[in-house]
């Protein structure tokens, strides 16, 4: 498995990071980076110089599905733009969050298809994230619906973990294994803290190792929001002494 790191917004900081990291995750978009404010070139070129790949994370405050059609459209044209600029510095995979608003959540699947549809014109898998705890879809309808619509997801751990603990995780992981393409990677707390170490909250990574490990995503996001190079390098380090097939390492919880 190939592990990451997201930055969000901030592109300046590419050639801030280590090259214990594959790729960069990168937040681009409406309320994120705006499409105006980047230059392909010259992400892939910082890209280049750090030897890192890209992911992307697609805008998530605009629903994917909503009532009117129209609203709907226009969303997927604005996306297939961030897709097409994503393209243009080589990224493969991109996060987006399968949000739908009143009788928009009748019409969620087929507008996840089409934005499928539109980032494999671009050569990119698109991976609808697990966000139930963040007030999305729960982790079996997002499974549901990924299915119908022949595409991707990523499996954010900490919040499914936060929404249906390590055996909710095992059981989605048991029904759709098979489409977890990507991970977001990061502690959580029971009392609401999201993004932060891994190994520093209540999340079980030591056991869920192995069932993850099984599931053979092709990439990890460590995404803990911090900008400190010495909590990302260790939670990529104990994520990845219990990913292996055993299982076997250090990331209990507190340690």
């Amino acid at each position: 498995m190939d592990i990451g790191v997201s930055i969000g917004p901030y592109v300046g900081r590419i050639g801030e990071l280590p090259e214990r990291f594959s790729f960069v995750e990168l937040a681009l978009g409406e309320g994120e980076r705006p499409l105006s404010a980047v230059d392909p070139d010259r992400v892939a070129g910082d890209l280049a110089a750090g030897g890192f790949e890209a992911v992307v994370h697609l805008p998530y405050r605009q629903p994917l599905a909503t009532p009117v059609e129209r609203i709907d459209t226009a969303t997927r044209e604005y996306l297939a733009e961030v897709l097409e600029t994503a393209a243009a510095f080589g990224t493969t995979t991109a996060v987006a969050h399968p949000r739908a608003r009143g009788s928009g959540h009748d019409h969620l699947v087929d507008r996840m298809r089409k934005l499928h549809d539109r980032g494999a014109a671009q050569d990119i898998t698109v991976c609808f994230e697990t966000t139930g705890y963040a007030g999305g879809p729960s982790l079996e309808r997002v499974g549901e619906a990924a299915a119908s619509a022949g595409a991707a997801v990523c499996l954010d751990v900490g919040y499914a973990y936060l929404e249906a603990g390590a055996g909710g995780i095992e059981s989605f992981l048991g029904s759709y294994g098979d489409l977890v393409e990507h991970l977001h990677v990061h502690g959580a707390r029971q009392r609401g803290d999201t993004h932060i170490p891994v190994g520093s909250g209540d999340v079980t990574y030591d056991s869920l190792g192995p069932v993850l490990h099984e599931a053979a995503p092709a990439t990890a996001t460590m995404e803990v929001f911090t900008d400190d190079i010495g909590h990302l390098t260790d939670s990529v380090e104990r994520f990845d002494a219990i990913y292996g097939p055993t299982g076997e390492g250090s990331a209990a919880p507190g340690q």
